[in-house]
């Protein structure tokens, strides 16, 4: 989610003979010997994608998932509850999404390894159940400062990443070539919009290593960054096969002008860009169903897809109307697209039509 002063901003079973903890052990023993590329080649995007490999993402439709029962990330995992999950992801189909978005992060991980691993494992299958590939995002940078969600801070970057890295090695493996991932977000909204200072070079460092921690695990898919616009895009682009925007523009004209920049910043680095989190909250639900319907047409047409912030009501700051961010119509961010009951949010019964595009997998274009 963007601080709320930016206003830019095929299901594949494991065999039967092989059990899950297995598999882990023996994904996590292949991964040990994994060395990190230490090299700006090694890290940078253009290792060579072979799955989900797109031009445009004017298809892409979905959320991002912040389980109802977490008020932060790690409770998220910690208190994973597969049924309850299900139950959320599948509200997302009624509005014909294609992927979610899905928040993990080393801090919930480090408690728990096996527990967590097993429970994202069990996540990724939940929204393949439910007809959806799955988007991790393994790390995030956004903080409230009231009632912050968890994720890296900043200080964290100066301490030895080792630890950082044997989590992502241990996740990212088992479904390196999996279909049912789409791509690897690595971060949320990483906080250098240069490289002019020491901490922002060591932010810039440390999602290096990360790229290059996932190229080295054999990922096929794509990488990004959930980046949010501007230079934030430009700083870590080297790092990505996909570029990524968060737009979270208060009016129509705004989110033009920021589609207009994106559609720049495409064409100058070269490669493909989505919008992973988009579409600013609101405590009147007309308004923000208004601001939604335009949101979802323009980024659309302009090929860059949309997952709106975020599916469900629920504890986290921002899925409550109690605990609202700024980043918001009025500054009121409450974004859930899905109240507590699973009921839509009023004015948003547009989102059940039909849409255009189809994803590639759907419209047998790949």
């Amino acid at each position: 989610m963007a601080p709320a002063t930016d206003q830019s901003s095929g299901h594949r079973s494991l065999p039967a003979s092989i059990s899950r903890r297995r598999f882990l052990a023996t994904a996590a023993a292949a991964s040990a010997g994994l060395a990190v590329a230490g090299t700006v080649a090694q890290a940078t995007a253009g290792g060579g994608t072979a799955l989900h490999s797109y031009d445009r993402y004017g298809w892409l439709r979905g959320f991002s998932v912040v389980p109802s029962w977490g008020a932060r990330i790690e409770e998220a995992w910690w208190f994973y509850d597969g049924a309850r999950l299900r139950e959320e992801v599948l509200l997302a189909r009624q509005v014909h999404a294609n992927c979610l978005r899905l928040w993990l992060e080393f801090s919930a991980w480090m408690a728990r390894p096996d527990a967590v691993t097993t429970h994202f494992l069990d996540a990724v299958a939940a929204i393949d159940e439910a007809g959806m590939k799955t988007m991790p995002c393994l790390f995030n940078r956004w903080h409230d400062a009231n009632w912050d969600y968890g994720g890296t801070y900043t200080e964290h970057l100066y301490r030895d990443w080792q630890p950082m890295l044997d989590y992502v090695r241990t996740v990212v493996q088992p479904l390196a070539r999996d279909p049912r991932v789409l791509l690897w977000d690595l971060c949320n909204e990483p906080q250098a919009f240069d490289l002019g200072t020491e901490v922002n070079q060591r932010e810039f460092e440390w999602l290096k290593t990360i790229a290059a921690t996932v190229r080295a695990c054999g990922a096929q898919q794509p990488i990004t960054i959930g980046t949010m616009s501007g230079s934030n895009i430009d700083t870590f682009a080297p790092l990505c096969d996909v570029l990524c925007g968060h737009p979270y523009a208060r009016d129509e004209a705004g989110l033009i002008a920021l589609i207009t920049a994106y559609g720049e910043q495409r064409q100058r680095h070269a490669k493909p860009l989505l919008v992973n989190e988009c579409i600013p909250g609101c405590l009147d639900d007309q308004r923000r169903a208004d601001c939604a319907r335009y949101y979802a047409r323009h980024l659309s047409e302009a090929g860059f897809g949309w997952m709106g912030w975020a599916l469900r009501e629920g504890k986290a700051i921002s899925t409550r109307r109690d605990r609202y961010d700024a980043n918001g119509l009025d500054n009121q961010g409450f974004h859930p697209f899905f109240l507590a009951d699973g009921r839509l949010r009023p004015g948003l019964e547009f989102l059940t039509q039909q849409p255009a595009q189809q994803p590639p997998w759907e419209a047998g274009t790949e």
